[in-house]
């Protein structure tokens, strides 16, 4: 099912997708789900970033399988990063070369602490797709990536959460810009999985309910230019677009 957070003419609104139109829920962590009798075309609102995340992680070395020899490490992202389908992303020329990630990123569903890989899963309400936009000159001046992965608009989410993505760890990502194809990889390629993620992150920290992982760049990342337009495709989720933006 899809869940997703858009915006009309009166509001904020969080939906899900059935019968091939989009209905009000009142919480999409809810389980069952409460619908409110509200229906929206699409025509008639944007899609939002379907989550308000309290944290944003990513994981850090986990984009080739080679990696799996380097210890597990996350790091963190500022919330004000977020942006939802069609927000742009902003660059600074004086800060460097920019480049998008394409990244398969869990959504928690409840309180998460001390996972293990059996029940790791029982804590992700689905996935979306994650641009995890990284200054990588920046990289070697900062190793806590403050600089390289903060800026404005440097975590798009979206286009919505995909709560049946079967094949999470082994589902095709795509990157196009301007309409052209650029990279074409795999989450199969990543060196932790989704659970193995999540056991390495609540052994130190909490994870809540909309927290976000960005899962690691199987080498899906590419060099943008202020104008470019950005499609990210995760097989099983959809697409997310966004525009490169001079600041």
């Amino acid at each position: 099912m899809k869940l997703a957070r858009i915006k009309s003419g009166n509001g904020v609104h969080q939906v899900a997708f059935k019968n091939g139109s989009w209905h009000e829920v009142e919480d999409i962590f809810a389980k069952p789900l409460t619908y409110t009798g509200s229906t929206f075309a699409e025509a008639d609102f944007t899609f939002l970033a379907p989550v308000t995340p309290g944290v944003i992680l990513g994981m850090a070395h986990n984009g080739t399988p080679d990696q799996i020899n380097n210890p597990a490490q996350a790091f963190h992202k500022s919330t004000r990063t977020l942006a939802g389908p069609n927000d742009p992303i902003y660059k600074d020329d004086s800060l460097g070369q920019m480049d998008v990630e394409c990244e398969l990123t869990a959504v928690i569903s409840k309180t998460a602490r001390n996972l293990t890989l059996e029940n790791a899963l029982d804590h992700v309400l689905g996935f979306t797709i994650g641009n995890d936009v990284t200054l990588p000159e920046q990289t070697p001046h900062d190793h806590l990536l403050l600089q390289s992965k903060n800026g404005d608009g440097f975590t798009p989410l979206g286009p919505w959460i995909e709560t049946d993505v079967a094949n999470f760890d082994n589902c095709t990502l795509i990157v196009r810009v301007n309409g052209k194809q650029v990279i074409e990889t795999s989450t199969n390629q990543l060196a932790r999985g989704v659970a193995a993620q999540l056991v390495h992150i609540t052994q130190y920290t909490t994870l809540a309910a909309g927290d976000i992982v960005l899962g690691g760049s199987p080498t899906s990342m590419y060099a943008v230019h202020v104008g470019d337009k950005v499609e990210l495709e995760i097989e099983g989720i959809g697409i997310l677009a966004n525009k490169i933006v001079a600041l």
